[in-house]
C-alpha cells in the first residue's frame, strides 16, 4: 500500500469512528438486565390471537412441547391417529377480572387508577420460559449497534425477567455500552407484582447502578441509584421498564389510554400510553401483525413504545426509544423468538 494511500484509509477510518461516536454521544436506550443462562430451547410457537386465560392448577402441571418461533410449521398427527385439535389455551377455571390498572379507556378520559395488589393466582395461558434476540439500532439510518436479549421464566407463582443490550462491532471498540436490567416478583390475579428491580447501565467509562425493592404489605418502595437511595410510597399496580411489557403481553389491552405507576429504577411516575389499533410491521422474522402501545410524552421525559405481536402470544416485537426532545433515537427489532412450555 502506497503512502498515499494508507493516509486515505486511516482517514476514512477516523471518519468512521467519528460518525459513530457522534451516534452515541447522546443518551442511548433506557430498558432491561443481565439475563439468566438461557434455557435449552426446541421445537415451533404457533400463531395464536385469543386472549390469554389463567390456566388450571392440572394444566399448569401437564407437560407441553418446546417451541421456537416458525410460523410455518405444523404439529405432528398423534400416535393414535386422531385428529389433531386446533391450537388453543389450555382449560381454564373461571377468568380473572381484568386488573384496573390495565384497563382501557377513551383517549380522552382521565387517567385510570390502579388496583389493589391481589393474591397469587395460577399462569395465565403463556410460554413459561423464552428467550426473544432483537437487532438494535440507532438513529434515523436505522444503524445497527448491537443486540438486546430478553429472557422470561415463570417458577409457580414466581417470575424473573431479564434484559441486556450490548454494543458489537466498530461502537464497541470506540465507545462500549451496556444496558442490563432485571425484574423479580410474583404472579398475581392482576399480573406481575414486582419485588425488586435493578439497572446497570455502562457508557463508555461511566457506570450507573440503580435498584428498586418493592415492599408490598408496607405499601413503600427504596429506590434509587446507589449508594443513595430513598423511601417512597408504592403506588398499586406499579411496574418497571421490563415487567410492564410482559405485564401488557399476559393481559392485552384494548384500543384506548391506559395509565399506570412506572420505574426505571430511580423513581416512580405515573406513566400514560395510547393503545393504537393493530398494524403489519416489517421485522427479520417477516410481516407480522402487531398491537402499538405508545408512551405518551412529557416534556423533558424520555419515552418509548412497545409493538405487541397479536398472533403470538403478544410478545414485544419491536421496541423504539425517543430522547427528551421527542425525537426518535433507537430500536429493538426482534430477529429470533425461543419458547418452552415447560
Amino acid at each position: 500500500m502506497t503512502r498515499r494511500n494508507l493516509r486515505r484509509f486511516v482517514a476514512a477510518a477516523a471518519i468512521s469512528a467519528a460518525a459513530h461516536a457522534a451516534l452515541l454521544g447522546g443518551a442511548w436506550l433506557t430498558p432491561p438486565d443481565a439475563p439468566p443462562p438461557a434455557p435449552d430451547l426446541v421445537a415451533t410457537l404457533q400463531p395464536r390471537a385469543e386472549t390469554p386465560r389463567p390456566a388450571t392448577a392440572a394444566a399448569a402441571r401437564a407437560p407441553a412441547a418446546d417451541t421456537v418461533f416458525n410460523p410455518a410449521a405444523k404439529p405432528a398427527p398423534p400416535a393414535s391417529g386422531e385428529p389433531v385439535p386446533e391450537a388453543g389455551p389450555p382449560a381454564a377455571a373461571e377468568m380473572p377480572p381484568e386488573p384496573v390498572v390495565m384497563a382501557s379507556a377513551p383517549a380522552s378520559s382521565p387517567p385510570v387508577t390502579a388496583s389493589p395488589p391481589l393474591p397469587a393466582q395460577p399462569m395465565p395461558s403463556f410460554p413459561r420460559k423464552g428467550q426473544i434476540t432483537y437487532q438494535l439500532t440507532m438513529g434515523s439510518e436505522h444503524t445497527r449497534v448491537g443486540r438486546t436479549v430478553q429472557t422470561w421464566e415463570f417458577d409457580g407463582p414466581q417470575y424473573r425477567l431479564a434484559s441486556r443490550s450490548e454494543s458489537s462491532g466498530l461502537v464497541e471498540m470506540i465507545r462500549p455500552h451496556r444496558y442490563v436490567y432485571r425484574s423479580e416478583g410474583r404472579l398475581t390475579v392482576a399480573g406481575l407484582q414486582p419485588e425488586r428491580f435493578s439497572a446497570s447501565v455502562r457508557r463508555g467509562n461511566r457506570s450507573d447502578e440503580s435498584i428498586a425493592v418493592f415492599d408490598w404489605n408496607e405499601q413503600r418502595a427504596r429506590l434509587g441509584r446507589l449508594p443513595q437511595q430513598s423511601s417512597v410510597g408504592l403506588p398499586a399496580g406499579s411496574q418497571d421498564v421490563v415487567s410492564f411489557m410482559y405485564q401488557l403481553a399476559l393481559f392485552p389491552p384494548q384500543p384506548g389510554r391506559i395509565t399506570l405507576p412506572f420505574t426505571r429504577g430511580t423513581r416512580i411516575d405515573l406513566v400514560s400510553f395510547d393503545v393504537l389499533p393493530a398494524e403489519t410491521i416489517d421485522t427479520p422474522l417477516g410481516r407480522i401483525r402487531a398491537i402499538p402501545v405508545v408512551q405518551v410524552r412529557e416534556a423533558g421525559a424520555e419515552s418509548l413504545a412497545v409493538w405487541l405481536a397479536s398472533d403470538y402470544r403478544n410478545l414485544p416485537v419491536r421496541i423504539r426509544f425517543y430522547n427528551r426532545d421527542g425525537e426518535f433515537s433507537g430500536e429493538q427489532l426482534a430477529s429470533e423468538i425461543r419458547v418452552a412450555e415447560q
